[in-house]
């Protein structure tokens, strides 16, 4: 994890609350620029959101009601996703074009770890696209692609003021 700040918006904080943001969807082989629902990654929450990694999850499924788990190797699958991600409310892009998973996560944990922490407010979030290649393994007809964003809700200021 990367270092934790003592102030936000020239305020202390006092105490952060373990808190995690994820959204989940499947998608067919050869999809580009998918879009998570717009509210999946809206932080609606009072308190703001120190953010300090994106884990991004793969996993291949058959075609079957209800569809099946597939063995397939996650990093294999890393390797023909790509994420292209905006935070909205700032108009920034954290990925400047979609970009493959492999190329963002660690190879030992798979996450996108960040030195600094990124802060939402109230109202902001992240607009994540999904673009998948040809060609997953044998019987691979659907990925689901799981983001969570993991961090803190911080609370500013005295312990005796209100939350």
């Amino acid at each position: 994890m990367g270092r934790l700040p003592e102030e936000f918006a020239g305020k202390e904080i006092t105490f952060r609350i373990p808190y995690s943001m994820p959204g989940e969807m499947q998608l067919e082989a050869d999809s580009q620029g998918v879009q998570f629902p717009e509210a999946t990654f809206l932080h609606n929450v009072e308190k703001c959101f120190e953010i300090h990694r994106m884990i991004p999850r793969l996993t291949a499924l058959d075609d079957a009601t209800p569809p099946v788990i597939l063995a397939a190797q996650p990093t294999i699958l890393d390797k023909l996703v790509r994420l292209r991600i905006t935070d909205t409310s700032k108009n920034e892009v954290l990925t400047k074009n979609a970009q493959l998973i492999d190329s963002l996560v660690k190879d030992n944990e798979r996450t996108w770890e960040w030195d600094d922490p990124y802060t939402l407010v109230r109202s902001e979030g992240f607009q994540v696209a999904v673009d998948t290649e040809a060609g997953y393994p044998d019987g691979t007809e659907l990925i689901r692609v799981e983001i969570t964003f993991q961090g803190y809700l911080i609370v500013i200021g005295a312990p005796g003021e209100d939350r």
